[in-house]
């Protein structure tokens, strides 16, 4: 049996590999993201009190750390029953949307950006170096963006990786008057930039139509929050929809994660997680823009009528994922500047009492659905802890999407550089998170 083996796949969020099985005829077997190194973070945490539990966990991932500390807190406060006040919510609310938007300016710049500018060429000119020697302007002008989810990060959260503004119960303290005009006038000031971005992503997708039809265009259901007004973080029920784009229903936090069962990998320490009804499904910026059509902004949904017309609806192929990136930045964007127009909060955490007791959380990050799943002891000690990231959902689809890709780009007299490399891209347009994965 012949194989072809990528490892590792470079510009991702930690390290795999890529293995594509073929049998004596010739026909492909089978594809899978193969990631090693368990780490354990679920038994780190047992025994921590929920007053360790934040820095802990933030730990799995810098780039979504605080997704992991609020998932985290939301959960410790639902076991005891307590609800934080509404400044502390709003600052978590607005440092979310300046990781989001800092998160996916690395995925679209660094990560995928090159292999929409540069489809063709050798792998080692696919860099935001040879991008940078090309038109230094445009290296710039994204990473710019970056830098401005960095400040927006680290002026809310205290610092700018693993937060320290924020534990169980609320957050330390607000952001001052001054502060918040100054992130004011660093978000105006970047608007123009965010809208050419958007335009430039639009474009370089139409300038790939054949990326587009070849790496991955494959129908699944869909799991994400579904907010009353469009795409939320956190706060919305979970909403399951079919391949056709049909409703499979809604359920809170405790519901689904009923639902959800993790399965080891014979090939990868990271388990999968399904849905029960929903077969293969997917999550992350594909599955947020199927699931609540609409941003619920207006830029962004202005922006997003053309990607309607282009693509339709609901959107499966794989690489306009880079488009949804760019619109949930316009949105975050928005959302950001509302939170800072909002008055400051007094009071900004509430007491807890310690207690046994029982909670679950989940919220959107970056990549998609993030769960958790915890039990504490009367002492306020984890006694359990169950962590299901976004890979872990993604999981199935990814590996079927490199089926499809291998099918499409590996034919024939396929087995060329250039070629193997077309099935990284079908990887990075997933954005996974493997560190998250194999936490």
């Amino acid at each position: 049996m012949a194989a072809v083996t990528i490892d590792p796949v470079t510009r991702i969020s930690g390290n795999a590999g890529i293995k594509v099985l073929f049998n004596e005829a010739g026909e492909l077997e089978k594809a899978s993201l193969q990631a090693y190194g368990y780490r354990g973070f679920e038994y780190i945490a047992k025994g921590a009190h929920i007053d360790n539990l934040m820095p802990v966990v933030s730990r799995i991932c810098g780039g979504d750390a605080l997704f992991h500390q609020l998932a985290a807190a939301e959960a410790v406060e639902r076991a005891l029953g307590v609800a934080p006040p509404q400044g502390a919510e709003l600052l978590r609310e607005l440092a979310l949307w300046g990781q989001l938007f800092e998160r996916h300016a690395v995925s679209l710049t660094v990560h995928s950006l090159p292999d929409l500018l540069f489809p063709s060429s050798d792998p080692g000119l696919r860099n935001i170096i040879s991008i940078h020697k090309v038109d230094e302007e445009v290296i710039k002008r994204v990473m710019a963006l970056k830098s401005l989810g960095t400040f927006i990060y680290r002026e809310v959260g205290g610092r700018a990786v693993h937060a320290v503004n924020f534990l169980p119960g609320g957050a330390v303290r607000d952001i001052r008057e001054e502060e918040r005009k100054g992130l004011l006038e660093r978000l105006d000031e970047a608007r123009p930039l965010l809208i050419e971005t958007g335009h430039l992503m639009k474009l370089l997708l139409r300038r790939n139509a054949e990326a587009v039809s070849n790496l991955g265009n494959l129908p699944t259901s869909y799991l994400a929050l579904k907010g009353e007004q469009g795409m939320v973080l956190r706060g919305g029920g979970l909403e399951v929809l079919g391949p056709q784009g049909e409703s499979m229903g809604a359920f809170s936090p405790g519901e689904a994660a009923s639902r959800i069962t993790e399965s080891n990998s014979s090939h990868s320490h990271i388990r999968y997680a399904d849905f029960e009804g929903a077969d293969i499904s997917r999550v992350g910026p594909l599955a947020r823009l199927n699931v609540n059509r609409r941003y619920g902004t207006p830029l962004a949904d202005g922006e997003l009528e053309e990607v309607k017309e282009q693509w339709g609806m609901p959107l499966h192929q794989n690489m306009v994922s880079h488009v949804a990136r760019i619109l949930e930045m316009i949105h975050a964007w928005e959302m950001m500047r509302e939170l800072l127009l909002q008055p400051a909060g007094e009071d900004m955490r509430r007491e807890l009492a310690v207690a046994t007791g029982t909670g679950t959380s989940m919220m959107e990050a970056p990549e998609g659905l993030l769960f958790y799943v915890l039990s504490l002891d009367e002492d306020g000690t984890v006694k359990e802890l169950k962590i299901i990231a976004p890979l872990q959902f993604n999981l199935r689809a990814l590996e079927r999407t490199l089926e499809e890709s291998a099918k499409n780009v590996l034919s024939g007299a396929g087995l060329e550089e250039r070629s193997i490399n077309l099935l990284e891209m079908a990887v990075r347009a997933y954005a996974p998170c493997i560190q998250c994965g194999v936490h």
